[in-house]
């Protein structure tokens, strides 16, 4: 088990597992504008070395099953990005387990007002 200093762990955990890269860019830079500290995880076997909460974000839902598999810290979220109109990709990602959608294209507000509502669990650590 990795041990992580307390200033890591003071900041917003974020697993970007997005296989778009276009959207992985855009998506990391609209993180890393809003905020001034994040520890932003890209490798899936990273996750279970942590024991607190991390929103996950990915652009695949069967990997959603892959992840309910893990053992993930108690309080993580998992996002899938979805097409704005996509209404039957947005149902079967609840269905799934996910916990919300992120829409694409972007919007900056949008994202960061979603990632700060699935902060609670992280700030309460």
């Amino acid at each position: 088990m990795t041990t992580v200093s307390s200033s890591i762990e003071a900041m917003p955990r974020v697993a970007l597992f997005i296989e778009d890269l276009t959207i992985s860019a855009e998506l990391e830079k609209i993180l890393r504008d809003y905020y001034s500290s994040l520890l932003l995880i890209t490798e899936r076997e990273k996750l279970v070395e942590f024991t607190f909460p991390c929103i996950i974000i990915l652009d695949v839902v069967t990997e959603v099953y892959e992840l309910k598999k893990m053992d993930l810290p108690e309080g993580s979220q998992i996002l899938v990005i979805t097409r704005v109109h996509d209404t039957e990709l947005r149902g079967a990602v609840f269905e799934i387990g996910a916990t919300d959608c992120l829409d694409y294209p972007f919007v900056a507000e949008t994202v960061i007002a979603k990632v700060e509502r699935y902060l609670e669990a992280f700030r309460r650590c």
